[in-house]
Order: C-alpha cells, then sequence, then structure tokens
C-alpha cells in the first residue's frame, strides 16, 4: 500500500460513520463483543464492563463488589500476580478492573497493548475473567491497604462533607448510602476469600460481559479470537438492573468539626431523578454546564469565587448512571468564609432557577461539548470508551454518529425546563466539614 492510498483509507474511515464501521458479535453465552479498526496507529484499546457493582452486593456489604473486582488481577490459576504483571509491562500492556460507588451497576474493564501484543492482552482478559484465584494473603495486603486509605481520608475535609452528605440523603439499602468510616473499616477487615469467591460465583458471567476493541487489528480475526477465548465461560446470573427509587429529600443542615483546618468544605446534596439514559439528560447536563461545572467560566465560579472571592473553588454536577444519583454543589471555603459563600450560592442557584439559561451561555456550552466530544474520538481509547458507554446505556453505536446533532439540537426552554425539575434548593441537605469554633 502506497503512503498515499494509506492516507486516502484514513480520511475515508473518518468520513464513514461509526454504524457503518464497527463489526460486532454475540455468544450463545450473551457475551457481546464490538470492534473497529482504526488505522491511525499501531495500538490497540480496550473498553468494557459487566454488571457485578454493589448494586447486586448484600445491602450490609456493598464493598464486596469493588473489592472482588480489583482483586481479580492478582492471581490466576495459571500465574500469579507478579507474574501477570511483567508478561504485560513487559510488552508495554496494561489491563485493569474496578467498580467504585461512583456507578452502582457495572464493574469498568480496560486495556491497552501494541496491536502485535493483541493476543497477549486478550488471554490476559480472559484467563483473568474466568479463573480468578484471590489469592489469600493478597487480600490480606488489600484489607491493610483500605484500612489505612480509609483512615487517611478522614483527614480530609472534602471527604467528611461529602460522605456526611449522602450518608443523610441516601439511607441504607440504598446502593449510594454511606457508611461511617468505623463501619466500612469493620467490614473490610471481615472480608474473607470464600466471600469473594461467592460474589464472583454469583455475579461474574458471560451473559452481561461487553468488550469494545478499537484499533490497528482485524476485526473478524478479534472476533474470532474472542469467542475462542470465551464461548465456554458460563453465562452467570440475569442482567436485569433493579433501579432504586431516589429517596425524599432530607432538607437540613450539619457541621462536622475537624481540629486546626485551614480551610473546609461545604456540600449541598439533594436527591435527583436524572439516570444517564434519561431523553433530557442532555438538556439538564447542559444546564448545569452553565451553573457550575467549571470554577473559572460557570456562574457560581464567577460570582462565588472571582466577584466575592468567598471560595478557592466551586462547582455543581449530577451524578447520572444507571442509577439516578445526587445533584451536588461543593465549595472549599476560609472557615469564617462559610455563611457568606454559602449564601451566596443558594441566591445564584435561585437566580438560575428564575431566569434560566441566556442564548450566550447555551451556544457556548453546546459548542463546548460538542468540541469535547470530537476531541475524545481522536485517540483509540477515546474511541473505545464512548463506543462502550454507548453500548452500556443502550443508545446504540449510531450514538457516536448521532450525539454532535443532539447536542445542537436542545432549546432553552427544553434545558431550563429539564434543570428546575429536579433542583430545589429549600430541599438540600447542607453539610461543612472544617474547624469552625461554634461559629
Amino acid at each position: 500500500m502506497t503512503p498515499q492510498t494509506a492516507t486516502a483509507n484514513i480520511g475515508a474511515a473518518r468520513r464513514a460513520s461509526f454504524a457503518g464501521r464497527v463489526r460486532q458479535r454475540t455468544l450463545p453465552n450473551g457475551a457481546r463483543f464490538y470492534v473497529l479498526e482504526n488505522r491511525l496507529n499501531p495500538t490497540l484499546a480496550i473498553s468494557g464492563s459487566l454488571r457485578a457493582g454493589r448494586l447486586y452486593a448484600p445491602p450490609d456489604r456493598r464493598l464486596i463488589a469493588s473489592v472482588t473486582a480489583g482483586e481479580l488481577m492478582k492471581g490466576t490459576a495459571r500465574r500469579t500476580k507478579l507474574q501477570l504483571a511483567e508478561d504485560l509491562e513487559s510488552r508495554a500492556a496494561s489491563l485493569s478492573l474496578s467498580s467504585d460507588a461512583s456507578d452502582p451497576v457495572g464493574v469498568d474493564v480496560s486495556g491497552a497493548a501494541l496491536s502485535r501484543d493483541t493476543d497477549l492482552l486478550l488471554e490476559a482478559l480472559a484467563e483473568v475473567l474466568r479463573t480468578p484465584a484471590f489469592p489469600e494473603d493478597e487480600l490480606e495486603k488489600e484489607r491493610k491497604r483500605l484500612v489505612g486509605s480509609i483512615r487517611q481520608q478522614q483527614d480530609q475535609t472534602s471527604t467528611r462533607a461529602f460522605e456526611t452528605a449522602l450518608r443523610r440523603v441516601y439511607p441504607a439499602p440504598h446502593p449510594l448510602h454511606r457508611l461511617t468510616a468505623e463501619e466500612r473499616i469493620a467490614r473490610v477487615e471481615a472480608l474473607t476469600r470464600a466471600d469473594l469467591e461467592g460474589y464472583y460465583e454469583e455475579r461474574y458471567g458471560a451473559a452481561s460481559l461487553c468488550l469494545v476493541l478499537v484499533g490497528d487489528v482485524e476485526a473478524e480475526r478479534i472476533l474470532d479470537r474472542l469467542e475462542e477465548l470465551l464461548t465456554a465461560w458460563t453465562a452467570g446470573p440475569a442482567t436485569e438492573i433493579r433501579l432504586p427509587a431516589p429517596p425524599p429529600p432530607a432538607p437540613g443542615r450539619d457541621t462536622v468539626e475537624m481540629p486546626d483546618k485551614a480551610s473546609a468544605d461545604v456540600v449541598l446534596a439533594l436527591p435527583a431523578d436524572l439516570k444517564r439514559t434519561d431523553p433530557d439528560f442532555v438538556a439538564c447536563s447542559l444546564a448545569n454546564s452553565a451553573l457550575g461545572q467549571s470554577s473559572l467560566t460557570s456562574r457560581l465560579g464567577v460570582r462565588v469565587r472571582d466577584t466575592e472571592g468567598l471560595t478557592y473553588g466551586i462547582h455543581s454536577s449530577f451524578a447520572a448512571t444507571h442509577v439516578a444519583g445526587p445533584f451536588l454543589v461543593s465549595m472549599t471555603v476560609k472557615p469564617e468564609s462559610r455563611d457568606a459563600a454559602l449564601a451566596a450560592t443558594l441566591d445564584e442557584v435561585r437566580k438560575f432557577l428564575q431566569g434560566g439559561l441566556t442564548d450566550k451561555e447555551l451556544a457556548e456550552e453546546k459548542s463546548s461539548r460538542i468540541g469535547r466530544f470530537k476531541v475524545d474520538l481522536g485517540s483509540n481509547s477515546g474511541i473505545a470508551q464512548a463506543l462502550d458507554a454507548a453500548v452500556y446505556y443502550g443508545f446504540g453505536i449510531s450514538y457516536l454518529d448521532e450525539f454532535p446533532s443532539q447536542v445542537a439540537a436542545v432549546t432553552k426552554e427544553q434545558a431550563d425546563a429539564a434543570f428546575a425539575r429536579r433542583v430545589r434548593p429549600e430541599d438540600f441537605t447542607i453539610v461543612s466539614a472544617g474547624s469552625f469554633g461554634g461559629r
């Protein structure tokens, strides 16, 4: 192939739709694979998921989901953790599996390698998924690491404010409920190898596995290889998502007194009903971006940080996955500025609800959102993550082709209405953490 032909092929690929370029296959056990040939550089990126997050764990032992996911890479029936690491790192390949509270449903799968080492990466992934060993000595190390991490985080004002707010907003057994540090430590120390094995046998299987691979590869060969490696894996449990209902608001204020802190953190939390799959998610998120996504350019940042100088940083967000999470406003302040910063923040949220976005704000947020989306598609890993998200949330591959036009079509009325339906300042749970000395 001449350089001119290669360049022409790349240009044609860029113009072609994602829906027309992605090759896919579903195995009898339910595993789904999506492969996109992208010849821009000799690499491969993997992004994927399976449904084994904390939503499926026993309500009094949610932590078992994240620990099980993290321990998958600690050794298999054939290789120790060090052998796995050496085999991958010696070829500049990487592989990880993880699950955390931000997404109660999924376990994330990610990997990368040079194209010539594709088989090495796929074989390691299949081995880790199908034959984890959960070595006792590795679990003991992880228990100690987790206990140390939990204790260290309790000295951070941001962590204490956030966890206290979510504990008040989401009562047990909601999967977004946060236990106290003492409760989490007790559960970590009680974890056994049998617990991890049991959760793995109960929740892991091919039926909910989805893998997206993007890179300089031959799609059909990759699909064939994945089928060889994973066709015999048991299907496992059903893949339905049992969605918990958002709890009613828990308005009120709380202060976590922490001695000798030069700065404090304040969290305003409200249970929202926004899911990533909702038709008005994009409209609602555009409105939030104008209000508080950036400490530098958003309304909250311009007023509370720049104009009034009351915070070091402030931002707002919706936590929306398959499970509807909270609407949050968080800020870092001097303890003596807390009340003034809080008053300014609440006032600015009310003004935003009253008047909504300006036409200029909406146009800028649309341009920024579309621009970031296109930039993210400039690498194999970015494309893989975007495709994975599209499949994970049931949008389909064509979502990548349609997303820019979906953003462009959002009206001011849609964005204002979507945001106003979900944000009520009078219902905020407000938690401060720091050294206030009775203030």
